[in-house]
């Protein structure tokens, strides 16, 4: 038998449909030797069963455990690991048939640094207003990674996604793998320890995974309250780490203020997900810009 090349870890939590998908995706990848680790996180939706009682063509490994939330579903994963390259996905993707592939060829171990994929998110002419928001957003935010492709991100931008993501289980240990404390932000605080230790970030476009899911305004600024939460939270227990945070230290304008504690209740996201007339009303610029406010004012009255 060929020596494992690689660990792949799958956190997941009452995920099984997704899971399965993004294991058949795994059966096609160009590499077959590398075991994966999935780490069933306290669910209650038969996740075990199902994945036991399929027939894969993988070396797959269940771990079960009660909850302890992404970060620390990864770390046990991590901790299991038989391999010194450890490869993170979100089960909610499906991969290009050669990203694995692409995440071993990446890795130097040699070479002091975590790789981050790239993860893509397809659109059509079917999808919801709030499903092109967030289009606009990560078009907006691929403009500014677009640049690193296949470099290491510069030390004033802090970059790390975990949905897809390679990294020498030595390195791990060295940054004592994820904070499980936080419930979100685990991977922006992984980068902004890696950055203190003088460990970039590297940008493999190449290696993509697709992600497909169901969103809501309501259920998206719920994602976006709970990052700030556990921001402010991570802050508390590294003050130095984010001293020169641009969100946390950013000071709003007595009209922000004014705005923002109209515009903080859930109401007004319902509004979006059910009767938004300002698709009919506004340009997009502004009725985006809009969106992003009503989002903000949401996420930041903790």
């Amino acid at each position: 038998m060929k020596a494992i090349q690689a660990s792949v870890i799958i956190p997941s939590f009452n995920g099984k449909d997704k899971v399965i998908g993004l294991l058949k995706s795994i059966e096609k990848q160009t590499v077959t030797n590398v075991e994966v680790l999935v780490v069933i996180d306290g669910s209650t939706d038969g996740s075990a069963d199902a994945l036991r009682s399929t027939d894969w063509k993988l070396q797959l490994r269940l771990i079960e455990q009660e909850n302890k939330g992404r970060a620390g579903a990864r770390n046990t994963g991590a901790g299991e690991a038989q391999s010194e390259l450890l490869i993170f996905f979100d089960d909610d993707l499906m991969l290009d048939p050669a990203c694995i592939e692409k995440h071993i060829s990446a890795n130097d171990l040699s070479v002091k640094r975590i790789v981050m994929g790239q993860v893509i998110e397809p659109s059509n002419a079917a999808d919801t207003e709030i499903k092109k928001y967030k289009d606009y957003l990560n078009e907006s935010w691929a403009t500014v990674l677009d640049p690193y492709k296949q470099k290491n991100f510069p030390e004033n931008l802090t970059v790390l996604s975990a949905q897809n993501v390679s990294i020498t289980k030595s390195i791990f240990n060295t940054l004592e793998g994820f904070d499980s404390t936080l419930k979100d932000i685990e991977d922006y605080d992984l980068a902004l320890r890696a950055r203190s230790k003088n460990i970039p970030v590297f940008y493999l476009d190449t290696a993509i995974a697709i992600h497909v899911d169901f969103f809501s305004f309501y259920k998206y600024a719920l994602r976006s309250k709970e990052y700030f939460k556990n921001r402010r939270l991570a802050a508390r227990f590294n003050p130095e780490l984010y001293a020169s945070d641009k969100i946390l230290t950013h000071k709003n304008s007595l009209l922000q203020k004014g705005v923002y504690r109209i515009l903080r209740f859930p109401f007004w996201l319902h509004i979006l997900d059910s009767a938004n007339i300002f698709r009919f009303l506004l340009p997009r610029q502004v009725r985006y810009k809009l969106y992003g406010i009503i989002i903000t004012a949401f996420a930041h009255n903790q």
